[in-house]
């Protein structure tokens, strides 16, 4: 469990994150954590992993605040943080980086030989197991990356553009990993990708300018609230507008035979009462239906 209270984090005169709060639970699946850039998405991860003290609030991780330095230690040997910007070290070779960090979060032995054969395994990293990291391709050099993130099998995974250099298939592949992942940890997922974003999140968290604009499931973000009417009759877009259920009636293009498109914004569970409203109207209804919101004009509309 993440709870975030109230917290904020400034820069000298300039406030990144102003008065966050979400809580974030492993039963609520994978949260996408969105928001433009300069919004405040990553001051607010690196809070949530220790990297920055918040100026004022609080971060608890399954009850310890990130504030007490005498538990920040063992709390970030719970987190799998993966930045934007990969922290590798070029010289190593692969293999190495994969026992460094395995062993600075204490993870030893037999243990951290099963886990570093898993993440070779599950991040097709064997044919450059003993090959220095810079020189590796870009997208190579990011599931090098994964893998370190992943290595202690931690409980709270924050994964900041994880698909970022990758090819489509070793995109399907990370997204799948993700996915498996969700089950288990409490994963937060930060990408430009909002397709992405749709095909992973269970819930959305859309920061701009520092602050919570939106906190919800993916599926009530992407909420019907329109329908589309294809009718015709006498007023028809006066008898349209007349539904209480009906917020606005905006009037489309012709069809054949006098029939006319309509388009009908709606309020909560709107198309159901609509259509139900519509028998009583001496209406020709030749088509109906609802039309639903893309997370990418949601995103535009809180963020503009």
């Amino acid at each position: 469990m993440i709870e975030v209270k109230e917290v904020s984090r400034t820069f000298g005169d300039f406030t990144a994150v102003q008065g966050v709060s979400f809580n974030v639970d492993r039963k609520a699946g994978i949260t996408g954590l969105l928001g433009p850039n300069g919004a405040g998405k990553t001051t607010t991860m690196r809070m949530i992993t220790g990297y920055l003290r918040p100026s004022s609030g609080d971060i608890l991780i399954d009850g310890e605040s990130v504030r007490d330095e005498e538990n920040l230690t063992g709390i970030k040997r719970r987190i799998g943080y993966l930045p934007e910007t990969t922290p590798l070290y070029p010289e190593m070779l692969v293999s190495e980086f994969l026992k460094f960090m395995g062993e600075v979060r204490g993870v030893h032995g037999a243990e951290l030989d099963a886990s570093a054969v898993q993440m070779v395994d599950r991040l097709d990293l064997g044919s450059h197991l003993y090959s220095p990291i810079g020189i590796l391709s870009k997208g190579f050099r990011q599931r090098v990356a994964l893998a370190g993130t992943l290595i202690h099998k931690p409980e709270v995974i924050i994964l900041d553009e994880p698909t970022s250099g990758l090819d489509p298939n070793q995109i399907s592949e990370i997204r799948s990993l993700i996915v498996e992942l969700g089950k288990t940890a409490t994963v937060i997922l930060s990408t430009h990708i909002l397709q992405e974003v749709e095909e992973l999140c269970n819930r959305v968290i859309i920061i701009n300018r520092g602050r919570v604009v939106a906190d919800e499931t993916t599926a009530v973000l992407k909420s019907v609230q329109a329908c589309s009417v294809v009718a015709r009759g006498e007023d028809v877009e006066k008898k349209l507008a007349s539904i209480p259920i009906v917020t606005s009636v905006i009037a489309g293009q012709n069809h054949k035979d006098g029939f006319r498109q309509y388009l009908c914004e709606v309020g909560e569970n709107g198309p159901e009462k609509l259509f139900a409203e519509l028998a009583g109207k001496s209406l020709e209804v030749r088509e109906f239906a609802p039309v639903a919101r893309s997370l990418q004009s949601v995103f535009e509309e809180l963020t503009n």
